[in-house]
């Protein structure tokens, strides 16, 4: 690892890449079994295909990029994880990865013809920075499109794991500062945000995802297998209150059950926009 990839242990940046250094090896058993079906829906509002060169942001395990490949694109996933990349080679060895700051891209302007980046956005520290360095690398008429949770309104993972931190712990314990985590689940910021990094005609649909696990404790292996910024949050608490925010989430997928296992609802937001002609 060079020193670029090196961040202040204490910064927003610092924690989150510690984070999913840490999470690396286990991500396609935890939430990759939710996130991994929001490939295709990227795929398809860029309009990949055989021959688009397409770039994944964020790309963690690869699964955008390597349902590109698979379509015929030349496919690159970045990832500031090392660990991300090693198992994105892993998985998908048609596509080529390569550990990549998504604020500060090293390739050339106007090299790619889509760019996509799945529930990446809240965990850089300027979401602003991506969304430039997306437009500055694609060709005029280029797509770019992203996916983002929904806030806890409608998410049920997040209902229930922030329930469970207000009802037993603190809510807003000190943490490294970083962008609001459900900014990007309102449309309009969406669409906003997209305009001012001189996108055209966004559009932002529903994504309808879903997280079926095994049981309770499977819902709180998930939290800490993957959700890097529930993790802080968690690991922030004091330790009685931890055990009984544990508790809780365990206890509380029960309520979740439909047909006979549980189901917890997940859906996104799935924004996408084009690069200007001229």
């Amino acid at each position: 690892m060079t020193g670029r990839f090196v961040y202040d242990p204490a910064s927003f940046k610092g924690a989150e890449h510690a984070g999913w250094e840490r999470v690396a090896p286990g991500y396609a058993g935890a939430l990759g079994r939710v996130t991994a079906h929001a490939a295709g829906p990227l795929l398809d509002a860029t309009g990949a295909g055989p021959g688009t060169r397409l770039l994944e942001l964020c790309c963690g395990p690869g699964y955008a990029a390597g349902a590109a490949a698979a379509r015929g694109a030349a496919a690159v996933g970045i990832d500031f994880a090392a660990g991300m990349v090693r198992a994105a080679q892993a998985l998908h060895p048609g596509a080529t990865f390569r550990q990549e700051d998504a604020e500060a891209l090293t390739f050339d302007a106007a090299v790619f013809d889509a760019a996509v980046c799945a529930f990446g956005i809240h965990h850089v520290p300027e979401p602003e920075r991506l969304l430039a360095e997306a437009h500055r690398v694609l060709v005029p008429g280029g797509r770019f499109a992203f996916a983002m949770w929904c806030g806890p309104e409608r998410n049920e993972f997040f209902a229930l794991v922030l329930g469970a931190i207000r009802r037993y712990g603190r809510p807003d314990p000190p943490l490294p500062p970083g962008p609001p985590v459900f900014r990007f689940s309102d449309p309009a910021a969406c669409a906003a945000a997209l305009l001012a990094a001189g996108f055209e005609s966004p559009t932002v649909a529903d994504l309808p995802l879903a997280f079926r696990p095994a049981s309770g404790e499977d819902v709180l292996a998930l939290t800490y297998g993957a959700a890097v910024r529930m993790v802080m949050l968690l690991e922030a608490q004091t330790e009685a209150a931890r055990e009984r925010i544990h508790q809780a989430i365990v206890d509380g997928a029960a309520g979740y059950v439909r047909e006979g296992r549980i189901e917890i609802a997940m859906p996104a937001v799935l924004a996408s926009a084009t690069r200007p002609r001229a």
